[in-house]
């Protein structure tokens, strides 16, 4: 089974960086159980640090955590993630959310 966004939610944010890389944390939200394989495939190379689920729907919640080089690194991870990923991040004081979009077969979000 492939990864749909159905109703699924991904959020992302920056939790350290230093000379090695930046690491990211992922968290995506209402995951269907019948999704839970697919998206662990999908997740293979990631650790997973947590899960929950939303006692209202029954759909579970992951959070993964991934180093990567640099953010260019990251922004083509998450361009061609198939669930939009929205990141948030600080400029000081300035929180801004991203949307990555997944790119499709003809390089296009």
């Amino acid at each position: 089974m492939n990864l749909t966004e159905h109703s699924m939610v991904s959020y992302a944010w920056k939790s350290c960086e230093d000379e090695s890389g930046i690491q990211y944390n992922l968290q995506i939200d209402e995951v269907p159980w019948k999704f839970k394989k697919a998206l662990s495939e999908a997740m293979h190379d990631w650790q997973q640090v947590s899960y929950g689920w939303n006692t209202k729907s029954g759909n579970q919640v992951f959070i993964y955590r991934k180093n990567f080089k640099d953010e260019k690194a990251w922004e083509r991870w998450a361009s061609h993630f198939p669930i939009e990923v929205l990141e948030k991040r600080y400029w000081g004081a300035n929180v801004k959310i991203i949307q990555h979009k997944k790119v499709g077969q003809n390089g296009k979000a």
